[in-house]
């Protein structure tokens, strides 16, 4: 009973026994109905000529009594007996077996149109018809003389009824087995995947709920694969960042404590530690970040801002940038109501992408910027006039450590990553495209409450 297979195989065996036994209760009370239409019609046939025999001998002008004795052998002959009953009272005047005079007769049961009457320990069946003033005549034969459709028929559907039997245990075990396969095979699908083989994948088969489920591992299993891959570049990637700034630390620092930089030289050998510890900093700063944003262990407020206010904030704050890189700063922002959200991760993304923009854009060149609202969002774009994106990088760029190959060198790779994690964040995303002619547009899409 632990098993799938043993569950569906009882299932369906208990399923067909419940049916057998509804089919052979149905197809008894259908036998039982048809051997009393069949009792009926053969009484009624008897009936007919007894009747005529008694009407006969009653206009002769014999008794009522040596009419039924004048019939008693023939009835005899057919294992039949007759009655004259009183009509109203059902009071037996004469018996030809001469065993019920003088007791009551039940009526006929209207749902079949037979009587039942009980002598001696047998049970008859009758029907009975007028005769006159006289009373009625009922002709009855043992209930045993009618029972020959059921015993002949009851050891074929004996038979029937086991072989049904049978058949039905072959069907449940295919039927279980048909069912319980794919599942053992997704089973030990599964157990290859969870012992670090990754690229195995579970059999697409059996009933639809099945194959679904394999389906489903499958999309899961890639997905996985998928992870696994993007872990290891990052892992691979955050390997070369870090070694960067380490190597030039534990140099300099070397260079210092072993004397082979003194004097005005060790000042600027400080200098340099200072400054790529910083970027270690940030490094790290960064990644933790974006690690919280994705995970969504970020604490984020919700508080009423105005989208174009922090757009202003943003383009107030890396306006020294822009005027150091000569890049001027075109914006146009169109009314935007208020939304919820956490003011200072926002102002953290449009800044991100602020500068993402100034610094691929080159001397003397512009960029533009658009707010408002388009089709129930809030979409900010920023247009930049540099050399456009690489050539499948519209994704990737919002990858950890992406960064394309007219990248500046002291980036980080980490600040669209950091943007677009906000984004999604707040229910939106930051999709970037190439625009006719030169340089890259990125648009980010906010939800309107």
């Amino acid at each position: 009973m632990n098993t799938v297979a043993t569950r569906l195989f009882l299932s369906y065996l208990a399923v067909v026994v419940v049916g057998l036994i509804v089919a052979a209760i149905a197809i008894a009370g259908l036998l039982l109905r048809y051997e009393n239409d069949v009792a009926r019609v053969r009484l009624e046939e008897l009936t007919a000529p007894i009747v005529t025999s008694i009407q006969t001998s009653l206009r002769q002008g014999r008794p009522v009594r040596d009419a039924v004795q004048a019939i008693s052998e023939q009835a005899r002959t057919v294992d039949a007996r007759v009655l004259i009953v009183v009509t109203n009272t059902r009071r037996v005047l004469v018996d030809s077996d001469g065993s019920l005079e003088g007791q009551t007769i039940a009526s006929l049961d209207p749902a079949t149109g037979l009587g039942t009457l009980r002598d001696r320990g047998e049970d008859w069946s009758f029907v009975q018809r007028a005769l006159g003033q006289v009373g009625t005549v009922i002709v009855a034969r043992p209930k045993a003389a009618f029972g020959d459709t059921l015993r002949i028929l009851t050891p074929s559907l004996a038979a029937a009824g086991v072989i049904a039997a049978l058949f039905a245990l072959i069907v449940a075990a295919l039927l279980a087995r048909t069912i319980t396969g794919p599942v053992r095979g997704l089973a030990a699908s599964v157990r290859t995947f969870a012992a670090s083989r990754y690229r195995s994948r579970a059999p697409v088969a059996g009933p639809r709920e099945v194959a679904d489920l394999g389906i489903a591992f499958n999309e899961m299993a890639d997905e996985v694969e998928r992870a696994r891959g993007s872990e290891h570049a990052f892992l691979a990637d955050m390997s070369h960042e870090l070694r960067t700034p380490l190597t030039s630390i534990q140099g300099f620092a070397q260079a210092i404590v072993e004397g082979e930089v003194s004097g005005e030289g060790t000042g600027w050998a400080a200098g340099v530690i200072q400054r790529e510890a910083r970027r270690l900093t940030r490094l790290v700063e960064g990644l933790l970040q974006v690690a919280k944003l994705e995970s969504g262990s970020q604490h984020m407020a919700s508080e009423t801002v105005r989208v174009d206010t922090l757009v202003e904030s943003a383009l107030a704050a890396i306006a020294v940038q822009a005027k150091e890189a000569n890049v001027a700063i075109d914006s146009q922002l169109g009314t935007m109501p208020d939304m919820k959200g956490d003011p200072d991760r926002l102002s953290q993304l449009f800044l991100n992408v602020l500068d993402n923009a100034v610094k691929h854009s080159p001397s003397g060149s512009t960029v533009a910027v658009r707010g408002g609202r388009e089709d129930g969002e809030f979409v900010v774009r920023v247009r930049d006039d540099g050399s456009g994106l690489p050539d499948g990088a519209e994704t990737r760029l919002f990858e950890r450590f992406y960064r394309g190959e007219n990248a500046a060198r002291d980036g980080a790779g980490l600040g669209l990553a950091i943007a677009q994690a906000i984004a999604q964040a707040h229910g939106g995303r930051i999709e970037a495209r190439n625009v006719a002619g030169h340089g890259a547009e990125f648009a980010i899409h906010l939800p309107v409450p």
